[in-house]
């Protein structure tokens, strides 16, 4: 048991020592005992010693838990304070346990959300600064009590502060566009300036004792001013005074600093559309006349469309101002951002919206175009104005980039592999010929041991060979670009590849079976002809001596593709342990002096470059069995 769930058996079997109020009242609804935190309750409810007063409720809901021997609960405020109970009834006795607890803390935590979330949720309608600033002083006053706000934003131009809403004395009987009597200050000026300059909440508790405090309009003693910032930028100030001396607290401060912060990002918000609409206007008379397609739409009909534009989707104007014209029929596919854009508008969301589109010309082709437009209101109502630039080059010389660079990245890795490989393998017969060389006796070319050196000279110069030939095939399978699909008979295919390997097939009595549902398949001939040729060569090459060597190869049609099996009872492989490197170039896992470890490396190369697939089932002494799913052209 840990020390907390003790301390909690303590309390319960000890209540005179629990810090939260413990009643418990009899079926009468009686108090029969209380310990001095539950006293204290009772006071606050006006409790006298000769009656005793309840929280709202707290009665019923003991005579309740006691009836239904059931778990209660409720919860009660009193005098500013908010409590909790907890009605445990006792099995056998007509008593029940009241465990409370204060939430005092807890309530005035979902007051200070609520209020923020309200403000948030106000913050919302507000299109510019000012509706931002108005807002804060309606919402303060209503929400916090206070008895006057004012909120200052900075004038971009000079940087002072300017009084932009006020609500109090500066707006005494409503909440106007203007501020009465406004005034403004510089950063350092009054309490206002000293928050704007150091960034900071500044509560004042008497502001008679501080030579800081710029009277406005009338007397008072509170002050609190706290700046609104965004991007590090003192961009306003929300100010608030009250009549009573040390009238804010740090509460105060934590509610207004929130919405500051909520308030900050809104006006920023707002001031990019502002500059975003000033950037529309400045631009939109190039823009029409320089390039692009200009388009106006009017409840989902074009009202007017430019020859750019008509060019583009290759209708023409009267085509597109057709009432039954059908503006989808142009969209083949719309970006996230155009779908997002679509849903906006029909929310009335009237704020500039940029995506891309690609559609569907009149002949059928498809372009991509960018598009840009913005909702505007005339005497008829509100129209859309569009822009459309034809993007499709851009995209499409994009994409084939793209692919150029990954094609680029590949064959550097490629390469780069393919140097170190040949360094590797190559390097070794290198230094055995000069080794060789070196020990021969060219004083004496008849000396018996000359004959040894150009035996083991003759063996090397043939391995070197085998090498540079593999590295010669490796090079140009990765070479061809170019392949050509033919209708190829998988009979033929088989019987070319047993005259290949006749005399070794003989010699190991190795049988191939073939189940071919499907006898002829199109494909690059050369790839099949080098996958049959490795898959069953390496089931002569690793093959168990004490059983009878068999390959079962089986073709069929899955899923509109072509499937092959090559299933041998060979030695297998330990896929967990070389199951990683089993397609690597020159990766071998059984020591037969006849793999070269290139045939697999070569038959998987083939295969990913016509998007093909091969996947691999074995087991140390069990088979082995390949499965290629075969790309369709």
């Amino acid at each position: 048991m840990n020390t907390r769930t003790e301390m909690a058996k303590e309390l319960n079997l000890y209540p005179d020592r629990n810090p939260n109020p413990v009643f418990t009242i009899d079926g009468n609804g009686d108090l029969t005992y209380s310990n001095a935190a539950a006293l204290n309750v009772l006071e606050l409810c006006g409790s006298e010693p000769e009656y005793t007063v309840y929280p709202q409720g707290f009665i019923e809901s003991a005579i309740k838990a006691i009836k239904s021997k059931t778990v209660q609960k409720s919860t009660s405020s009193v005098e500013n304070c908010h409590f909790s109970f907890t009605f445990c009834p006792r099995k056998n006795e007509n008593l029940v346990d009241v465990f409370g607890k204060d939430i005092s803390e807890e309530v005035k935590l979902q007051t200070h959300l609520s209020i923020i979330s309200d403000f948030a949720t106000a913050l919302l309608d507000a299109q510019t600064e000012d509706d931002v600033a108005r807002t804060i002083a309606s919402e303060a006053i209503a929400k916090l009590s206070l008895v006057d706000c004012v909120v200052y934003i900075v004038n971009r131009k000079n940087g002072s502060l300017e009084q932009r809403a006020a609500h109090g004395p500066k707006s005494p009987k409503s909440l106007r566009n203007s501020v009465k009597d406004p005034i403004s200050l510089n950063f350092g000026e009054g309490i206002v300036g000293l928050a704007a300059t150091e960034k900071r909440t500044v509560i004042i508790d008497d502001v008679s004792q501080d030579s800081r405090y710029v009277l406005d309009d009338e007397q008072r003693f509170s002050e609190i001013a706290v700046p609104l910032i965004a991007d590090d930028e003192v961009i306003g100030v929300i100010d608030s005074e009250h009549p009573e001396k040390n009238y804010f607290t740090g509460d105060d401060a934590k509610i207004l600093e929130a919405i500051a912060s909520i308030a900050s990002s809104r006006i920023q918000h707002s001031r990019t559309l502002e500059e975003s609409k000033y950037t529309e206007v400045k631009y939109r008379s190039f823009v029409e006349n320089a390039f692009g397609g200009l388009y106006i739409l009017r409840d989902e009909v074009f009202d007017y469309a430019n020859d750019q534009f008509c060019a583009m989707t290759g209708y023409s104007l009267e085509e597109l101002r057709s009432p039954d014209f059908d503006t989808q029929k142009l969209i083949f596919e719309a970006d996230q951002r155009a779908l997002l854009a679509m849903q906006a508008r029909t929310r009335g969301d009237n704020s500039p919206k940029s995506y891309q589109l690609e559609i569907r010309t009149k002949k059928g082709n498809l372009s991509y175009l960018a598009i840009n437009t913005c909702v505007l209101k005339d005497e008829k109502g509100y129209f859309t104005l569009g822009i459309a630039l034809d993007i499709t080059e851009t995209i499409q010389s994009r994409v084939q980039l793209e692919e150029v660079i990954a094609t680029l990245e590949k064959k550097t890795e490629e390469l780069n592999e393919f140097a170190h490989l040949a360094s590797h393998n190559l390097r070794a017969p290198v230094t055995n010929l000069i080794g060789l060389l070196e020990h021969f006796n060219y004083t004496n070319p008849n000396d018996s041991t000359n004959e040894i050196i150009l035996d083991k000279f003759s063996k090397t110069v043939i391995q070197l060979n085998l090498t540079l030939e593999e590295m010669h095939q490796v090079l140009r399978v990765r070479a061809k670009d170019t392949v050509e699909f033919k209708t190829i008979n998988l009979n033929d295919i088989v019987d070319g590849v047993k005259h290949q390997l006749s005399e070794s097939i003989r010699e190991a009595n190795f049988k191939i079976q073939t189940n071919f549902e499907l006898e002829t398949i199109h494909y690059e001939k050369a790839h099949i002809e080098n996958l049959f040729l490795n898959l069953i060569s390496n089931a002569l090459k690793y093959r168990k001596n004490e059983v009878d060597p068999i390959i079962d190869i089986h073709a069929s049609k899955m899923n509109e593709h072509v499937r092959l099996i090559f299933k041998d009872n060979g030695l297998g492989i330990d896929l967990d342990k070389h199951g990683k490197n089993l397609f690597g170039m020159y990766k071998r896992f059984h020591s037969n002096p006849d793999g070269r470890g290139v045939g697999l490396y070569l038959v998987k190369r083939q295969l990913n470059a016509l998007g093909s697939t091969i996947s691999v089932e074995s087991e140390p002494n069990l088979g082995t069995c390949f499965t290629i799913f075969l790309a369709k052209k």
